[in-house]
């Protein structure tokens, strides 16, 4: 089986989960990065996992769009999605925000995978905005976010049962 993990964000943390996600699939995984994402590319693979980091409820106009001009073959093709964002939201209401309900509802499978604060991520705007948000959960006793393994597993772990019963 072959399996594309196409992933938007604005740090490494989404780059991060993706890589820990697939270093678990039993399959053969291509991480892609929304920029180097084609429409082609999509036909190639049995499956396909949409991931996204959303920041103040948004993820990135580069995934929304590659999802708006691929949403056919999207709907033709099994798929699960991924947000990297806080947790302790709604979650579902997250997720229909920001890859749409359509897509929601076709999902097999779907999670929100935290994220973490990386003071070395992205240029100079992202890393005076993460050093704040540091700053922000020291000053109020808060410990700093990180990404969700357990979510991470189960998630690769039902993956990987759905590959196991998958007949040709």
């Amino acid at each position: 089986m072959k399996i594309a993990i196409i992933y938007s964000t604005s740090s490494r943390s989404t780059k991060k989960a993706c890589k820990l996600l697939s270093d678990k699939i039993k399959a053969n995984v291509k991480l892609i990065p929304i920029e180097k994402a084609k429409t082609a590319c999509l036909l190639k693979y049995n499956f396909i996992i949409l991931a996204g980091s959303a920041y103040n409820g948004k993820v990135q106009n580069a995934l929304k769009q590659y999802i708006s001009r691929n949403m056919m073959t999207l709907k033709e093709k099994p798929i699960a999605l991924v947000m990297n964002c806080e947790e302790g939201i709604d979650t579902r209401d997250r997720l229909n925000k920001t890859f749409t309900e359509e897509l929601v509802n076709k999902s097999s499978l779907s999670s929100n995978f935290g994220y973490e604060l990386n003071p070395d991520d992205g240029n100079f705007i992202e890393k005076r905005r993460i050093n704040n948000l540091i700053n922000k959960h020291k000053q109020e006793g808060k410990s700093l976010p990180v990404l969700n393994i357990d979510e991470i597993d189960k998630f690769a772990e039902y993956i990987n049962d759905m590959i196991e019963k998958r007949v040709d």
